[in-house]
């Protein structure tokens, strides 16, 4: 014999389907664990509406602290020209530190870039210019003063 708790489960598995919902979201039932009394037993061929179902609550994370955020490195700007053999200013050449050719800066119309590195740590950097060579320059104090590079020196 179907008992009132399972006729309830099924009820709530049909609607499940019925609403095409994902697996694992329940619908609000609307029945309760005691056997209905005839006032609230639905007429037959009367549909009972679910319930709306209310979202999941999610935890929100707080913002780190400044005591949790890990310790930025502090950049300083490496600034200079680069100048072709004749000492004209070379647009478009590639400025990067060895060994980090990712970090890349390209030089201007007049030849100038400016390349952010680490503060206080000596940098190598590499200058190349398809079709005029490259060059590669030791910044011991980056940060301090102009560099001038002349390609293929």
């Amino acid at each position: 014999m179907l008992t009132y708790a399972s006729f309830a489960r099924l009820h709530q598995a049909f609607l499940c389907l019925a609403l095409l919902l994902p697996a694992g979201q329940a619908v609000a039932n609307s029945y309760t664990e005691d056997p209905p009394t005839k006032a609230s037993r639905p007429a037959p061929g009367k549909k009972i509406a679910a319930a709306p179902v209310a979202p999941p609550v999610v935890p929100v994370a707080s913002p780190p602290t400044p005591a949790d955020a890990p310790a930025t490195p502090q950049l300083t700007l490496v600034r200079g020209v680069v100048l072709t053999p004749e000492g004209r200013p070379r647009a478009g050449a590639s400025v990067y530190p060895a060994g980090a050719p990712r970090q890349l800066a390209i030089t201007d119309a007049q030849g100038a870039f400016e390349l952010p590195v680490p503060a206080g740590t000596a940098v190598s950097l590499r200058i190349e210019y398809f079709g005029e060579g490259s060059s590669r320059v030791e910044v011991p104090n980056p940060g301090t003063s102009l560099i001038r590079v002349t390609l293929g020196q």
